[in-house]
């Protein structure tokens, strides 16, 4: 496999800086970006819009019930949004002054994400605050006031129960939000590279068979079965075989993405953003030949020649 020369204004790598002249009088300045692996930044996007996803189903499940069963369950819940908003801290630090950001529409793809940075974290606040408004059980002074304990309980669980559900019912609006958010970058930068191709990324060049096996699993449903003591077995949609060698390539080159769940049991395999991006930017290397039985064009008859 050989893989093509970059573009002229793609030739930097992960140690040389990606460089850019801004328009100014003399003398001329110039802002130096970082180049990043743009194909993968889009895969980790995608992922953590899975993951938003996935929290989003788990807080929606939560039933706003005041006590010690709902600390229980709103703490782990507490515990993930905040990974959620590093991660995505980590993704719009990551895309800042690198070489996307001299890409034409990048702005408000970087907008976007910084919104799933501030939506996110009012996740966190409105779970923290349910944890805050929620009534656990306990002893009051004593020497106070004699009162009927479960009169009181039975009080302070009917006030809290609205509160807890506005909380709770915001906290899974942001997170739908964020997950929504995620995947409109992961497709904006998608989108971007594909208008301005001079921006592509260094991607690799692939045999006609390659290419022909890149599109069947882009069309869905393949599945890689590694059953034990038994050999590996890789079958599209239509449940025909994939053969092992082009497969291991697309594989070895992050072209596609096999789920890492166990090995005696089926797994998806799906196309990763560098995938989506050969497919799009490749041509398939398929000659064409005449066919023998069509008649050639009369001549002078003023139809446009073919």
């Amino acid at each position: 496999m050989r893989r093509r020369r970059p573009e002229a204004a793609d030739r930097s790598s992960s140690a040389a800086p990606f460089k850019v002249a801004l328009i100014r009088n003399s003398p001329e300045p110039s802002i130096t970006l970082r180049h990043i692996d743009l194909p993968l930044q889009i895969d980790l996007l995608r992922e953590l819009g899975a993951d938003f996803t996935a929290l989003h189903t788990k807080v929606t499940e939560l039933a706003p019930e005041p006590g010690s069963d709902l600390l229980r369950h709103v703490g782990p819940q507490i515990l993930a949004i905040h990974d959620l908003v590093s991660r995505s801290l980590v993704r719009l630090s990551v895309l800042d002054g690198s070489q996307y950001t001299a890409m034409p529409g990048s702005r408000l793809s970087l907008d976007t994400l910084s919104g799933v940075t501030a939506s996110a974290s009012i996740t966190a606040s409105q779970l923290a605050r349910a944890v805050g408004d929620n009534p656990l059980d306990g002893a009051d002074f004593a020497g106070g006031p004699p009162a009927d304990e479960e009169s009181v309980r039975q009080a302070r669980h009917t006030e809290a129960a609205p509160v807890l559900a506005k909380s709770l019912t915001t906290a899974a609006q942001h997170l739908e939000l964020s997950a929504t958010c995620c995947q409109y970058t992961a497709s904006a930068i998608i989108r971007d590279l594909t208008e301005h191709p001079e921006y592509r990324p260094d991607l690799p060049e692939l045999s006609p068979a390659q290419y022909a096996v890149l599109e069947r699993i882009a069309q869905g449903g393949t599945r890689r079965y590694a059953p034990h003591n038994r050999p590996v077995r890789v079958t599209d949609g239509d449940g025909r075989t994939i053969h092992a060698k082009p497969f291991g390539v697309l594989e070895k080159e992050r072209l596609i993405r096999v789920a890492r769940t166990s090995r005696y049991v089926s797994q998806d395999v799906v196309v990763t953003a560098a995938g989506q991006l050969t497919l799009e930017f490749q041509k398939p290397h398929r000659s064409q030949a005449p066919s023998p039985a069509k008649p050639p064009a009369p001549r002078n008859t003023g139809g446009r020649k073919r």
